[in-house]
This record gives structure tokens, sequence and C-alpha cells, in this order.
């Protein structure tokens, strides 16, 4: 079993200690390769890396091992390593031996505080590659940034791979569940929990919500198999279900398992047809679900790009066979009438009610840092739209600018003097929205100091325009009430 001579509280603390006595961390790993973050180095990079990793010290060793993946001298290792034995950790399946090398048998990096094991992409060149358990990706970073991070009850990491979500939310909850269908991946991230000295981490081997059946649980996080495929050749990507009906499946399935109030996170991929639009489509998966639901594309991609830039990710020992895979994946989307696909997070608050809202709509370009607050703020902000759907609540209302708006304007020049050419609109953190906005409205949003009702706002640019106050009524409460969802604009006093 994987990893299995690890059974001793003391081995996974000894091996800590290693890896702290050499300063393996994020930090210390990127001054030394002289590198801004990990997704910047590229295979290509070795020859450099290797030379800013020759001076023998143990951090040097464990980048070449972990990170870099090249094998290591055999004495170096074991000075890297002591007072641990060698023998041990060939046991466990971390290094292994050949000759006077050492060499690592699984990537082992540091991550926000955290030391977490998982596969190389090498092994899905190999007869193993089913059972791959993916590390630290895009889509990794993606769903711990938009996570809600409220204190909660129980949790679960559905599809854990690697344990990372799952430790994430360990840090703000008094359980986790850690569920996989993928045995290799049960037993990673127990040895991952281990080694991180975490207490509350339950891991469970199962498929979907089958390991906890009659919990009740206050977040849900899941990044499950959803690429959109004919195949079932790895576990970590193709749920052997038709199109998205994975997906579809766990929003089905877990409100009956949520709390109210409790979220419910889940990394996306849908299918898109000619002539219909996504947002209608996935707003029938969520009918009589009692939740709540926001839904943020990130991209769409057309079903050939889509097909060629997965095939590319797993097939690279195979080209001889990409041509042949590539049409029997066009074949399988054309015959269910996909030409797209989209992606993205979608995030289901369960909330008792007579009426549950959607919202459909793109990402901002930029995400900064921790987005779950603002995840929040954007639930809480379109709760409050939903009470003053009436035009006349809403003018009636006071407003005050968020702290995080700056307003850029871009200006050419003229005989008169300087013209705005353009005044965009956007926030500086979190979900960092912006867009162009009319002089006009800017104007008004500047006096929004929570102490004037917004329809005095309005009277002033209707004077300021000259125009009759009902001719830009509509328009205006149109526009305030998207500054509203986005958050550029807050009810006075709003506390999330």
């Amino acid at each position: 079993m994987f990893f299995s001579s690890f059974q001793n509280p003391d081995d996974f603390k000894r091996l800590r200690d290693v890896f702290e006595a050499a300063r393996y961390t994020d930090a210390a790993i990127l001054e030394a390769l002289g590198v801004k973050d990990f997704p910047s180095i590229r295979g290509a990079d070795v020859p450099l890396l290797l030379r800013r990793t020759n001076r023998g010290t143990p951090l040097d060793t464990f980048i070449r091992l972990f990170l870099i993946e090249v094998p290591c001298d055999l004495a170096a290792a074991e000075q890297a390593f002591r007072p641990m034995r060698l023998e041990k950790l060939i046991e466990s399946g971390l290094i292994h031996v050949d000759g006077m090398l050492v060499k690592a048998a699984v990537k082992l990096l540091p991550f926000k505080g955290l030391l977490l094991a998982f596969d190389s992409p090498r092994m899905l060149q190999s007869d193993l590659r089913q059972n791959y358990v993916m590390g630290i990706g895009r889509s990794t970073l993606t769903l711990a940034n938009l996570t809600v991070r409220k204190q909660a009850g129980m949790a679960l990491d559905l599809g854990t791979g690697c344990g990372i979500q799952a430790f994430l939310a360990a840090r703000h909850s008094s359980h986790v569940l850690a569920v996989d269908k993928n045995p290799r991946a049960v037993h990673m991230t127990t040895f991952n929990a281990r080694l991180n000295g975490l207490s509350n981490i339950e891991c469970l081997e199962g498929d979907l919500f089958g390991p906890v059946w009659g919990r009740m649980l206050d977040l849900v996080i899941t990044n499950p198999p959803f690429v959109i495929s004919p195949e079932m050749k790895y576990i970590y990507r193709d749920s052997g279900m038709a199109a998205d009906q994975v997906c579809q499946k766990i929003v089905r399935q877990v409100p009956q398992f949520l709390n109210e109030g409790g979220y419910c996170h889940i990394l996306c991929n849908w299918t898109e047809h000619a002539g219909h639009d996504w947002r209608e489509r996935l707003q029938t998966w969520f009918k009589g679900t009692g939740c709540d639901v926001w839904v943020i594309r990130s991209e769409t991609r057309d079903a050939a790009a889509y097909a060629f830039t997965w095939i590319q990710h797993t097939e690279k020992a195979e080209p001889e066979q990409f041509a042949q895979r590539f049409e029997k994946w066009m074949a399988y989307y054309d015959q269910q009438g996909i030409t797209a696909m989209g992606a993205g997070l979608i995030t289901m608050r369960r909330l008792a009610k007579d009426k549950n809202w959607y919202r459909a709509d793109d990402a901002p370009e930029k995400m900064l840092g921790a987005c779950g607050d603002y995840l929040v703020q954007g639930f809480e902000l379109r709760d409050f739209l939903e009470t003053i759907q009436d035009d006349s609540l809403l003018l009636d209302t006071r407003f005050q600018i968020s702290p995080d708006v700056l307003l850029e304007r871009r200006a050419k020049p003229t005989p008169e003097g300087w013209v705005d050419e353009t005044v965009q609109l956007r926030l500086e953190r979190g979900l960092a929205y912006s867009g162009n906005i009319d002089p006009f409205m800017a104007n008004m949003i500047i006096k929004c100091d929570g102490q004037r009702q917004l329809k005095d706002l309005l009277f002033e640019m209707a004077n300021a325009l000259g125009v009759e106050l009902a001719k830009i009524t509509p328009t205006f409460c149109h526009v305030a009430r998207g500054l509203i969802e986005r958050g550029f604009l807050l009810p006075r006093d709003f506390t999330c």
C-alpha cells in the first residue's frame, strides 16, 4: 500500500523536521531559483536550474529531487535526509535508489505552509496512469482563491486528489471529509494530512457522495473529473458519464447534504450548443434545488481546441495516435451537437425561501488574491437587490461607494485641452471587475456618500444633461443595479 511504512506519528514529524531544517519553503525555493512562481518554471529551464542548485545544500538536493525531478547522488541524499535513513523513505514510496543515484518517486512541494506529495506528470506516460494524482495546477489555485472561508462545522472535499482543498478548509473547519474514488489519491491525502500534522481530516474512498451519506455539511468544495470526453482512461480527468453529467449529478445531489446557509463550490466544464444561451441551459440544472446560484464563467473554447488541449496534455508519449484520438473526440461532440465547452465556478448556497435566485456572468479579467469574502459579498448584494426589484425602492435607497473603487481616465489632446476618450471604473481587490462608464454616471457614483438618496442624484444628472427625468430613469436604474451587483456601490451600513 502507498506510504504504508509510515505509521508512527514520529516518522512524519521527523520527515517534516528534515524539510524545515533545509528551509524547503515556497519563498526559499523561489529565491534559490530566481523565479517569481512555480508555474513560471519550464522543462527547458533545467540546465539553468541545475546551475542555481549546485551548492550541495540539503535545499538544493530537495529542489533537484522533488521539483526539477533529476537524479541526485546517493551521498547527497543521505546528507539531506539525515537523521532519517533512506531505507525508510524507499519503503514509503517517496524515493527509490538506482545504483548510486536517488530518484524521487513523487513530487513533494511546499504550498501555503503545507508540504504536499503528488504524482509527477511523467506518470501519465506510464502503465499506472489511470490512478494519477494531480498536484497544484491553475484549477487548484482558482478553486482555493474563490472558496468561502467562513467558519464551518463539517466540510467536504469531493475528489480530493492530493488533499490540498481539504487541508485549506481544515484551517476554518472543525472536521473535513476528503473523498476520492481513486485509492491512490486517498492514500496520498492520508499521508499528506499526517505529514502536515492535521488531525481533523477524515479520508474516505468512494464515488461522489456515497461515503458521506447521512452527513450534513456547511461547505462542499469539489474539483471533479469534469473533462468532457468519450474516454475513461484517467480517474482524475474522466468521469465515465456522458458530456457534463457528472457536474449535473453533483448539483442535483449536493443540496440534501448542505445545512441551511451552507455553500458548495464546483469547478466545472459544461457543454455549449449553437443557437442556445449557455446561461439558460445551466439554469435548468438548479430548478428545485433550494439553492441560490452564482455561475462565474472563466472561458469558452470551441470543441476542437478543447479536444486538442486535453489530448495533448495526456498523450505526449503517443503522438502517432493523436490524429485518431482527436477524430474520436470530435465525432463524439458532433453526435451530441456540442460546439464549445464553457468553464468556470458554480457556487450554490442552500437557503429555504419561496424563490431562489440564479446569476450567471463572465468572470472579471482579474481576481486579486483570496476572493471568498468577495464571493459572499456578491451573494449578499444579490439578496439585497432581490428586495428592491421595484425601481422606486431602489431610488429611495442611500448608497456608499466601495473603498476598493478606482477611476481611470484616458484623455486625448484637443485645441480646447484634454478631452476624456474613455473613463473606466475598476475594483482593485478581490473580484476586480472593470468597465467603461459614462462620465455622468461616474460623477453620480462619487456623490454616493451614504447620506443622499439615489433619486436625488438622478435628479441632478437629469438637470446636468438637460433631459426629462422619465427618459433616463430606466437606464439609470439598470446601470445602478449592475454597479451594486458587482460591488462598486454598497447600501449604506452594508456589512457582509
